[in-house]
C-alpha cells in the first residue's frame, strides 16, 4: 500500500496562502461563511471546535508525539473555554490555527476556506512591505516607498518590536516539533502579511522604526496597501525549472537538484524519477565524479518510495528506511502494508564519493526523511538550515479533510505515524541540523547570492 506524503497545497492565485488556507472537498454539505467580519454564534463555534477535536481524536495517529497528553488537552480545553462570546470567522480561524500549532505536527492544518482568503486578499489592505525573516530579525525585501530602502531592518511596528511580533506569529503556524525554520519559510512566502492582519487587525496606518542598510535609524508612517501591490520583482531562477536536474559546476563535481519527490509533479513535467536516477548515477560513474552536491532546498516532499530510492544510490549496503508505521486503525504495519518497512537494497550504480546536501526550512516530509537516513548513517555532510521536517519522523500519510459544519473552516489531519530508521536523536523534536549552518543574509537575498551552494563547492574543492 502506498501512502503519498505530499503537503496539502492550494493551487489558486496566491501561492503565499499554502500554509494559511486550503480548498478541499468537505465531508458532508458545508456552507462556509462568506463574511469574515460577521460575528458568529458562540454556541455554534463551540460545536465546531468540538468537531475539530473529534476529528483529531478519531484520525490523528499520535497527537501527543511532542507534547504530553495533559499539556495538550489543557491547552485545547482552554481554547474551547475561550469561545464564550460571538467571534468573527477571522477570530475563530486564529483560535483553531493556534490549537493546530500547539499540536506541533507540520502535516495538520486548520484554515479559512479558500474563497474567503481570495476575497480577503482582494479587499482588505495590509502591511505594505514585503518582509523577509532571517532568524528573529526582519528585513525589507522590497519597497515602493523611497523612504524605506530594500535591505533595511524593521525594528518595530506601532511600538511593538519585530522580535515580539515574530514570536507571537510563530504560535499560529504549524511545524514538526520545535522546528522554527519551516515557520520562517512560511512567513517569508507572504504569509506574514495575512497573519499580521489576522492577529493584530487591519490598520489605517503603520508607524515603523527601522535601520537603513547604512546603519541610520529612521521612523516613518506608512499607509496600508492591497496585497497585489506588495509583491517584489520575480527572482531569476534560470531557464531550467524542471523538478529534476543535474549540472556539473566544476571538475569532479556534480550538482543534483531535486525540487520535489511528488510523482505527479515530476510526471507532469515530462520526467521519470527512477529513470532519471539511473541515467544520472550512470553518468556520475562514467565521468568519475568524486563530489556530489544534492540540493533539496524548497523540496516539500512527495512519494515515500522516492526518498528511499535516492538513498539506495548512495550506499553499497542494505539499509532500513522506516522502522515503524502505525495508524489508529492499524497499530502495527508490515512491509506488506508499505514497502518502506522492508529492508532496502542498494542500487547497482550507487555513488561512492563524497556527498553534500543543501537544506532549508522548506525541506519537508519525504525530503526530510531522506535527510534523516543520510544523516543517521553519516553518508552526507549537511549545509544550510535545519530541515522543516523532523529527524525522527512525522505524522503524515493520507489526510482526512473535513469542513467544520458552521464556520466552514477546513481541517486536514494525517493518519499515519512514521518513524524513521535512525539512531537516537541528540535533540528530540528537531529536524536535521547541518554540520555547516549557512543562512543567507538580506544582502545575499537582494544580490541573489547563494552562500550554501558556495560553501558546498568550497568543501568539495578541498576533497
Amino acid at each position: 500500500m502506498h501512502f503519498p506524503k505530499i503537503p496539502i497545497r492550494w493551487e489558486g492565485i496566491l501561492i503565499a496562502l499554502t500554509m494559511l488556507c486550503i480548498i478541499t472537498t468537505t465531508s458532508g454539505q458545508v456552507t462556509p461563511q462568506t463574511d469574515f467580519n460577521q460575528p458568529l454564534n458562540a454556541s455554534l463555534l463551540r460545536e465546531d471546535f468540538q468537531a475539530f477535536r473529534k476529528i483529531l481524536a478519531e484520525n490523528h495517529p499520535d497527537m501527543y508525539r511532542y507534547r504530553s497528553r495533559g499539556s495538550l488537552n489543557r491547552l485545547l480545553d482552554s481554547c474551547e473555554a475561550a469561545i464564550n462570546a460571538p467571534m468573527t470567522l477571522i477570530g475563530f480561524g486564529n483560535l483553531v490555527r493556534f490549537a493546530v500549532s500547539a499540536l506541533e505536527c507540520g502535516h495538520t492544518s486548520g484554515s479559512l476556506p479558500g474563497e474567503i482568503m481570495e476575497r480577503y486578499a482582494a479587499s482588505v489592505p495590509m502591511f505594505p512591505l514585503k518582509v523577509w525573516f532571517s532568524g528573529d530579525h526582519a528585513f525589507v525585501l522590497c519597497s515602493r516607498n523611497e523612504n524605506v530602502p530594500a535591505g533595511a531592518e524593521i525594528l518595530s511596528i506601532d511600538g511593538v518590536s519585530l522580535a515580539q511580533i515574530h514570536r507571537r506569529l510563530l504560535q499560529y503556524l504549524p511545524s514538526d516539533g520545535k522546528i522554527q525554520t519551516k515557520k520562517n519559510a512560511t512567513l517569508n512566502n507572504d504569509a506574514f502579511l495575512f497573519l499580521y492582519n489576522f492577529i493584530y487587525g487591519p490598520k489605517t496606518s503603520y508607524n515603523i522604526q527601522l535601520v537603513t542598510p547604512e546603519g541610520q535609524p529612521r521612523g516613518i508612517t506608512l499607509e496600508p496597501a492591497r496585497f497585489e501591490n506588495t509583491g517584489c520583482p520575480a527572482y531569476k531562477t534560470g531557464n531550467n525549472t524542471r523538478p529534476l536536474d543535474i549540472a556539473y559546476p566544476g571538475q569532479s563535481k556534480a550538482l543534483l537538484t531535486i525540487r520535489t519527490f511528488s510523482k505527479q509533479r515530476i510526471m507532469s513535467a515530462g520526467q521519470d524519477f527512477p529513470a532519471f536516477l539511473e541515467t544520472t548515477f550512470g553518468a556520475l560513474r562514467q565521468k568519475q565524479i568524486k563530489n556530489l552536491i544534492i540540493d533539496l532546498r524548497g523540496n516539500g516532499g512527495g512519494d515515500d518510495v522516492y526518498g528511499a530510492l535516492l538513498y539506495a544510490y548512495l550506499t553499497g549496503e542494505p539499509f532500513r528506511y522506516f522502522s515503524a508505521l502505525r495508524s489508529l486503525s492499524k497499530p502495527v504495519m508490515t512491509a506488506d502494508d508499505h514497502p518502506g518497512l522492508a529492508v532496502q537494497q542498494p542500487a547497482g550504480l550507487h555513488f561512492q564519493g563524497n556527498v553534500y546536501v543543501l537544506t532549508d526550512g522548506r525541506t519537508f516530509s519525504t525530503a526530510a526523511d531522506f535527510c534523516a537516513i543520510a544523516k543517521s548513517n553519516a553518508r552526507a555532510v549537511f549545509i544550510g538550515e535545519e530541515t522543516g521536517g523532523g529527524y525522527e519522523g512525522n505524522n503524515s500519510g493520507g489526510s482526512v479533510r473535513v469542513g467544520l459544519p458552521h464556520s466552514g473552516l477546513q481541517v486536514a489531519v494525517p493518519t499515519i505515524r512514521y518513524s524513521n530508521a535512525v539512531k537516537p536523536a541528540r535533540e528530540p523534536g528537531r529536524g536535521i541540523l547541518p554540520e555547516y549552518p549557512v543562512v543567507p543574509s538580506i544582502s545575499d537575498a537582494l544580490a541573489q547570492r547563494d552562500p550554501p551552494l558556495q560553501k558546498a563547492l568550497e568543501l568539495a574543492a578541498g576533497k
